[in-house]
């Protein structure tokens, strides 16, 4: 019997936070498979305890954990400490899994025999027609058009089944240092990369994140693309052979990157917001790849207040 326990952390996204629950509770389960679903609640006060106890009251398979500390490394970690299964998937609380979602990981885990495995996170977006450009082409790249048991060097938190005894045995597996500014999932994950254990893609393993308006914006959509470049080079700089050889290949491949891009960019803004788009993304990879050793406070900057119409 495979016991499997589902993490998800929130900072008073009660609506959004229900609805993924709802999806991960509807999922089809493969036979001998049991489910818990770990709430770490990472706002000071609390605000997501009242729906999810009211949940474990009816007969849910949820528990509430309150990690008051801020920092997604700080919730992350309170989970793996709470979770009961021998494996661990992390989920968003703004996505939604596909209900064959847990079942496609843990056969695509047991069949490649690996130690993590990650699918893809499909886009939703609220409003697009007003955006002035089309973002979803931007979420498909090469880890999207493999196979399912492709091997990768680093998987995130969106979506993602650990093997525990092989991955989650430290006590604070994220690096709470990296809390506020995201890149943990990344850290750890190239970690047990480096330590030898198998990270695959899994095709069919889906979970849709939901873009509200202002987050989907192209100002938005940019500044998101030079935060991942920046905790994606913080990562690999940090764990290389010699981080300042790795430093210098990344600066000098960035300045080329700007080089080139940052005059596309300005001369497409006026003929086509579509090809200025794909241009600032390159220019933001490489402002993220030159500023790599700053951390931007992202996380946990949402306000706490619950939303009133959420978990019914």
């Amino acid at each position: 019997m495979a016991g499997i326990s589902v993490v998800m952390c929130t900072v008073g996204k009660a609506r959004s936070a229900a609805d993924c629950v709802a999806s991960v509770l509807a999922q089809k389960l493969r036979h001998g498979m049991t489910l818990e679903i770990v709430i770490v609640d990472n706002s000071v006060s609390g605000v997501a305890r009242q729906w999810v106890e009211a949940a474990a009251a009816a007969g849910d398979p949820v528990r509430y954990v309150h990690e008051p500390r801020p920092g997604i490394s700080h919730a992350r970690n309170a989970g793996v400490a709470a979770a009961k299964g021998e494996f661990l998937a992390f989920i968003d609380d703004d996505e939604v899994a596909e209900p064959d979602w847990l079942q496609n990981l843990h056969r695509a885990l047991e069949t490649h025999s690996a130690d993590i495995a990650t699918g893809p996170v499909v886009p939703i977006f609220e409003g697009m027609d007003r955006l002035g450009f089309d973002p979803t082409p931007f979420f498909y790249g090469e880890r999207e058009a493999m196979e399912t048991g492709a091997t990768l060097e680093a998987a995130r938190t969106g979506n993602v089944l650990f093997r525990v005894a092989s991955c989650l045995w430290e006590p604070e597996p994220f690096d709470p240092k990296l809390g506020r500014s995201g890149g943990e999932d990344t850290d750890l994950t190239y970690r047990l990369h480096l330590k030898g254990r198998k990270i695959i893609w899994v095709a069919d393993a889906v979970v849709h994140e939901y873009w509200p308006r202002e987050k989907a914006s192209l100002p938005a959509f940019l500044r998101r693309k030079r935060i991942t470049a920046r905790n994606t080079t913080f990562v690999r700089v940090s764990h290389a052979a010699s981080p300042a050889r790795a430093a210098l290949r990344t600066v000098a491949k960035a300045l080329l990157q700007l080089a080139i891009f940052l005059p596309l960019s300005l001369v497409l803004y006026p003929i086509s917001r579509q090809r200025f788009a794909a241009a600032g993304l390159h220019v933001m990879s490489a402002i993220g790849k030159l500023t790599f050793w700053m951390r931007a406070r992202y996380y946990g900057d949402a306000p706490e207040a619950a939303e009133p119409e959420a978990a019914e």
